[in-house]
């Protein structure tokens, strides 16, 4: 598995770009930093997305790209979450209000947007890599990941404060390669995090201690860039788990 990491943030500023992961060149998982740091030609490339969550930062080139492609593809884009996710998508960002409907303008016989549901407690393969999901804790309907390829695994927590379900799924993965795991704030900001269903560095440690996979490397992902110097002092004062931090452009093989 080919993972490349767009956009790794839980805010924007000049050169820190919002959550997203490209996966072997035609999936992306989340599309915050999607269409200015790609090509038109690796958009086209794009048949699968993957939505954690609803929340602009996560969603916001989702619109852009349709928009990019659609005189350019004779197939539609899949894009997959739980029901709740597409819904909230659907109603709020692809209303002809704030953004053209996509999932009803067409590219030959289908609309540019194919909304897939993602089945609870099912896998599904999607361009060739086994997709499982858990709900996560966060102020809307979220779900984090197990992708698996070849016997090789990674997990994405999403967006989330203290949970449990994603890290019995990533406890008992197989092949279990990496984690990318969310903190946004730093820990004296502890109060705001759980508020708005994130991570600080101290909550971080708890919940890889349920995760129980100290032999797998970590990668922090979504700290808001305006305490990074703060939030990178408190991980690396972390002891007992191989923690790294993602900042954008990395190129992972699993």
């Amino acid at each position: 598995m080919k993972f490349k990491v767009l956009g790794s943030y839980g805010a924007r500023l000049p050169g820190q770009g919002t959550t997203s992961f490209l996966i072997n060149d035609r999936m992306l998982v989340d599309a915050g930093t999607v269409t200015w740091l790609l090509s038109l030609e690796q958009q086209l490339c794009i048949d699968d997305i993957l939505l954690t969550h609803a929340h602009l930062d996560h969603i916001v080139d989702l619109a852009f790209i349709a928009d990019n492609v659609l005189p350019l593809r004779d197939r539609p884009i899949n894009v997959w979450a739980p029901a709740e996710v597409l819904e909230g998508t659907h109603k709020h960002m692809f209303n002809d209000v704030l953004w053209p409907d996509f999932t009803r303008i067409k590219v030959g016989a289908e609309p540019i947007l194919k909304f897939r549901p993602l089945e609870k407690d099912k896998v599904t393969e999607i361009a060739n890599i086994r997709v499982t999901w858990r709900p996560t804790n966060h102020t809307v309907f979220t779900a984090g990941y197990l992708l698996e390829d070849c016997g090789r695994s990674i997990l994405l927590s999403g967006d989330t404060g203290p949970t449990q379900a994603i890290w019995e799924l990533g406890h008992e993965a197989d092949g279990l390669q990496a984690v990318l795991a969310e903190v946004s704030f730093p820990s004296r900001m502890e109060e705001l995090a759980l508020t708005s269903g994130h991570l600080t560095p101290k909550l971080l440690a708890g919940e890889l201690r349920k995760l129980d996979r100290p032999d797998v490397p970590v990668w922090v992902f979504h700290m808001k860039p305006q305490f990074l110097d703060e939030l990178i002092a408190e991980i690396e004062q972390i002891k007992g788990f191989d923690l790294k931090i993602l900042r954008g452009g990395e190129e992972l093989s699993i």
